[in-house]
């Protein structure tokens, strides 16, 4: 029969078929406990120790504590990494007036067509609904009610309108 002692203090008498037995202690007041049998690889939770990221990662490295390598080795040792070069900004002209505003519109909607005509013609009848709900509080409010944007929005109805005219022809086509 050997001894182990453990990092807690807790000392272990290791049996011939591998389980380990705490030994029978005394109490204070005189009793004595029973001895409590372990078994075979089993290792109580306060035995077990947590080892984080930085230890683990220690362990890895081979150099002893407190050994730092020289910078050119790690220098071989990281990859260099391809840097991705930006790409280069358009620049925008500044709108002032209304005529400037409604220019940048148009490649939004050129840009909006290779989305799949499904799906342009959903977000359409969704800016009609919108459309239609400002016009009726308009209508019962004033137009004072509505924002500059709002009414902007209103003034567009008959372009979207002939949007989703054409896409409907697209699909019908698409569907021949």
């Amino acid at each position: 029969m050997s001894v182990e002692k453990t990092n807690t203090g807790t000392t272990y008498n290791i049996q011939d078929d591998g389980s380990k037995v705490i030994a029978s202690t005394r109490r204070p007041d005189g009793t004595l406990r029973k001895p409590i049998r372990v078994r075979a690889g089993y290792t109580p939770l306060e035995e077990n120790l947590y080892k984080g990221p930085d230890v683990q990662q220690k362990a890895k490295s081979g150099f002893p504590p407190g050994f730092q390598p020289d910078e050119p080795a790690k220098a071989q040792q990281k990859k260099p990494k391809e840097k991705k070069e930006p790409k280069p900004k358009e620049p925008t002209p500044p709108a002032t007036s209304k005529a400037a505003h409604k220019e940048p519109e148009a490649p939004v909607a050129e840009a909006a067509a290779p989305a799949a005509p499904e799906k342009r013609l959903r977000n359409l009848r969704k800016k009609l609904l919108d459309i239609s709900n400002l016009e009726e509080r308009a209508a019962n409010d004033g137009v004072d009610a509505l924002t500059p944007e709002q009414r902007e929005k209103v003034a567009r109805r008959a372009e979207v309108e002939a949007e989703v005219q054409e896409i409907e022809k697209q699909l019908a086509a698409l569907q021949l």
